[in-house]
């Protein structure tokens, strides 16, 4: 429900209590007239997101959102097309009639939206998290012949790697044959890097936290462009 503060929305956001950055990420791309509303739950394992949100998601409603956003990438946790069409389903039912995404279907739609078919990728955690992602990608259709990881173990490291490691490892994946590179996550802090990193690799930069607001805004009916975020968030529509 729009309200003083929201007049052209009101956007509610599930995300963990240790992911430091997401919220000043939210807040940074938030155009006028949009109200982020934050709730926070507590991840006690990195394979138990999905239940984590979905306990949490009825707690969202106490703000009376026109849309719910699950903001965590649950294909680094040996995820599967399968499950995420269930989970899905799993988020709409815990929303009951207010409208929800995930940010791994965000995600899709903007690797879709810059015209991506060839992917170098990079994940913040381990060569497991990082495999299972390559898999989810290449199973809806995408090639992702280069993968890296930075082996971060704990939540609270994600936020201190410095910008010159991320930027790294966006070396590390840009080769001629990917047309895109994608941080698959939302825990390292990149968004205000895409705009850059765009212009250094000349191919787009898509990172969890910036596709998952475009697709939230974009749901909503919001078409203005957020300039300094790279091309994706001056995308007017999903299609």
């Amino acid at each position: 429900m729009t309200d003083r503060y929201g007049p052209r929305g009101v956007i509610a956001f599930l995300i963990p209590q240790q992911n430091a950055n997401m919220q000043p990420e939210y807040e940074a791309l938030r155009p006028p007239g949009i109200s982020n509303q934050i709730y926070r739950f507590e991840l006690e394992s990195q394979e138990a997101v999905e239940e984590a949100v979905l306990r949490a998601l009825p707690s969202c409603h106490g703000c009376w959102p026109d849309l719910i956003v699950g903001g965590n990438s649950l294909e680094m946790r040996s995820w599967s097309v399968e499950r995420q069409v269930q989970y899905r389903e799993e988020l709409r039912e815990g929303a009951k009639d207010v409208p929800v995404i995930n940010a791994t279907d965000a995600t899709e739609a903007a690797l879709h939206a810059v015209g991506a078919k060839r992917i170098g990728m990079m994940v913040p955690l381990f060569e497991s998290t990082a495999q299972s992602a390559k898999s989810y990608y290449e199973a809806i259709g995408f090639d992702v012949p280069h993968l890296t990881w930075l082996g971060i173990g704990h939540p609270k490291d994600s936020i201190n790697v410095p910008i010159e490691t991320i930027e790294a490892a966006f070396e590390e994946i840009d080769h001629d044959d990917v047309d895109t590179l994608l941080h698959v996550g939302g825990s390292l802090g990149v968004a205000d890097m895409a705009e850059r990193l765009e212009a250094k690799f000349n191919k787009p930069v898509i990172s969890g936290i910036p596709a998952t607001y475009w697709y939230a805004l974009r749901s909503l009916g919001v078409e203005d462009p957020i300039p300094g975020f790279g091309q994706l968030l001056l995308r007017p529509s999903i299609d």
